[in-house]
């Protein structure tokens, strides 16, 4: 496969080179010099091949290397900060800066507040680029993409994770090219509107949206119909993204090949009879083309959707120049493409999702087919269904098991019920959305019928979800075992393809592997030891880790159902759980740990290694550093700012180690 479809390794090692470019940031130059130097060995290699009759590994080894280098160059070229425009050229921890900028889209909201991506414009007047996470109050008026904001504020750091094994949202968001964030309060003004391309998409997706107002529909029907039909999740309840989730059927919340397939496919048919004319086949290109990019500009350009687009145009465009495009260089050249274009996307999980659930379609479709088609076209449907989801669902298990740590047992019950469900109501909801455009009292019959079939779907889904006991959850899984679980499922299908003597031993050989990497990463995970302290705002929480048993340390009565316990206790394969009250004085591998809470009280005479202050104790602790000497000070979130920054500039004072977890993160005693 690899010599019929060329492409397919040179994305391979561009992608792998851009990854090496993000981890390692060698910076432009010395990428751009190698890859002179091997584009000239390329071109050398290939001559020398084409003048002997041999078959050289040459040309074949420099073109790797030179596609390796290439991602890496491309990454770095794209890498914001590499840029001397980039805002963080111009901050200076002497001033305070005054940043101009503009909102280019909205975030996902938490619980306090909205967030946004802000384009930087200017630094202190001076020209400057880049992206910045800004956030501000639920309770303030929202923002749109093309308002103008003057901030004056000192950028700061996106928090990384403090505790072990949390989801990092500030590696998420460095890969999103965004460093820092500013929170908007009294340090701010707008300054009008900027009516770029954002600004217009959006004014254009919101009177698309508005046009729904007449039907008066729920809040939970209006959340779907921004979901399905315009990609918007940012308001979806929490309790309906979980129902979906449990049920594994959270990607028809999300736009992707499912909506773009049908919009293709009805699009097709509809303009088919233009392909009689004279330049009908250029005509139907362009139509088709302009409107499934014009969608994809509403929904918002996810990687998902992107790839969707990008797909379905390699294939329209094989047929309007009479050449059918084979699907593995299709998928090859669309991911190339994208990689290109955004080097970022490589670590965007709905690019690694939905290619590797077509890669999988594809790969076992000549396997599927092998089962015979019904005559009834119920059958056949149903059994595609079947069949679609079930593979597209081993094809990103893996990955799945990686990011979310969970498997939906009743998934291919959801998908049969869902994924035609849900197309007819996408195709439902476009023709709701065109009657609210043209003809208003037809639309309101119609939409009744969408809004009955949303409420339908998402009480099937409901109630699927309620089999809580069917829903594999916190499931430990690590790189490693991403990585050899692909390769076991890869040997799987050769083997299905054919089964030779030699395919039976690659299959064998990788399922080996695959256990062994389970069971030495499930043995040092269950034989390591370490005492933790938390980074915990609300009460002071430690855990001990022993063998396969965690006892939970803390202020707290429920401390054992905490995430950030939850979290730990996943990443070390889910050992026993112990709760029991926090003592004032522990004793760990030698270590004596004294901890002072708000009550202040210790002994004296006792001289710990380490000190723990909790709940803002108030202490003079020059005196109690003289009186304890502890080899190190730990201050742990429940304390306050002020009382940390002078407890640091004591210690600094007296020379002993300070370690604030706000700052540092949890700390471990091993």
């Amino acid at each position: 496969m690899i010599l019929k479809y060329p492409v397919i390794p040179i994305t391979f090692f561009i992608a792998l080179g851009i990854a090496a470019g993000y981890y390692i940031q060698p910076g432009i130059t010395v990428p751009a010099i190698i890859l002179v130097l091997l584009f000239a060995l390329m071109v050398f290699a290939y001559l020398k091949a084409n003048t002997t009759l041999a078959p050289s590994p040459y040309f074949a080894v420099t073109t790797a290397l030179f596609a390796f280098i290439a991602g890496g160059t491309v990454q770095q070229l794209h890498f914001s900060t590499n840029n001397p425009l980039h805002y963080s050229h111009f901050l200076h921890s002497e001033d305070i800066p005054v940043i101009k900028g503009v909102i280019s889209e909205r975030l996902k909201p938490n619980e306090f507040s909205e967030k946004y991506y802000f384009e930087v414009k200017a630094v202190n007047k001076q020209l400057a680029t880049g992206k910045m996470l800004i956030t501000i109050d639920r309770q303030e008026k929202l923002l749109h993409a093309g308002d103008v904001i003057i901030i004056a504020s000192d950028p700061k750091f996106i928090t990384p994770a403090l505790n072990p094994y949390q989801f990092d949202y500030s590696a998420y968001m460095r890969k999103q090219d965004v460093f820092h964030q500013l929170k908007l309060k009294d340090n701010y003004i707008k300054a009008g509107i900027q009516t770029d391309f954002n600004y217009h998409i959006q004014k254009f997706r919101n009177t698309l949206i508005n046009s729904f107002a007449l039907h008066n529909y729920s809040a939970l029907t209006m959340n779907m119909i921004n979901a399905l039909l315009f990609g918007q999740r940012q308001d979806m309840d929490k309790e309906t993204s979980y129902s979906y989730t449990n049920a594994g059927v959270v990607h028809i919340l999300a736009i992707s090949g499912l909506h773009f397939s049908l919009l293709f496919f009805t699009l097709n048919w509809l303009l088919g009879p233009l392909k009689r004319f004279r330049h009908g086949y250029a005509l139907h290109f362009a139509i088709i083309i302009g409107l499934m990019w014009f969608f994809a500009l509403i929904t918002g350009l996810s990687a998902s959707v992107v790839r969707a687009v990008v797909m379905f145009s390699f294939v329209l465009t094989g047929e309007l120049i009479n050449r059918k495009a084979n699907i593995y260089n299709s998928l090859a050249v669309s991911m190339l493409v994208l990689l290109l274009a955004k080097p970022n996307f490589l670590f965007d999980a709905g690019f690694q999702l939905s290619y590797l659930a077509v890669f999988a379609i594809v790969a076992l479709q000549p396997i599927y087919n092998r089962w015979g088609r019904s005559k009834y076209w119920v059958i056949n449907f149903a059994k595609d269904t079947v069949a679609i989801s079930f593979i597209a669902q081993i094809g990103v298990l893996p990955l799945s098991l990686y990011y979310f740590n969970q498997f939906p047992l009743l998934f291919l019950l959801a998908n049969v019920i869902v994924i035609p469900l849900s197309n007819i109501i996408l195709g439902l909801g476009l023709v709701t959305l065109l009657l609210n455009l043209i003809f208003p009292p037809l639309a309101l019959w119609v939409g009744k019928v969408l809004e009955f079939l949303i409420q339908v779907m998402n009480g099937f889904i409901k109630w699927v979800a309620s089999f809580e006991s069917l829903v594999l959850k916190d499931i430990p899984f690590t790189l490693l075992l991403n990585i050899t679980l692909y390769l076991t499922l890869t040997m799987a299908v050769y083997w299905l393809y054919r089964q030779t003597y030699k395919r039976t031993a690659a299959l064998l050989c990788a399922v080996i592997v695959l256990q062994i990497a389970y069971m030495v990463t499930a043995w040092q995970a269950q034989h390591s030891e370490e005492l933790v302290i938390f980074h915990n705002y609300k009460n002071t929480l430690l855990a001990k880790k022993q063998l396969n048993r965690l006892t939970v340390m803390s202020t707290d009565s429920i401390a054992a159902i905490n995430p950030i316990i939850k979290a730990y206790a996943k990443g070390n394969f889910n050992p026993t759980i112990k709760a029991m009250p926090l003592q004032n004085v522990l004793w760990y591998k030698g270590h004596t740990i004294l901890v002072i809470d708000s009550i202040a009280a210790y002994t004296p005479n006792l001289k710990p290694e380490i000190l723990v202050l909790t709940q803002s104790p108030k202490v003079n602790l020059e005196r109690v550093l003289l009186q304890l000497q502890p080899k190190e000070v730990i201050a742990d979130a429940t304390n306050y700012k002020t009382y940390i920054a002078r407890w640091a500039a004591t210690c600094r004072k007296q020379k002993i180690p300070f370690h604030a977890t706000a700052e540092k993160g949890s700390y471990s005693v091993r």
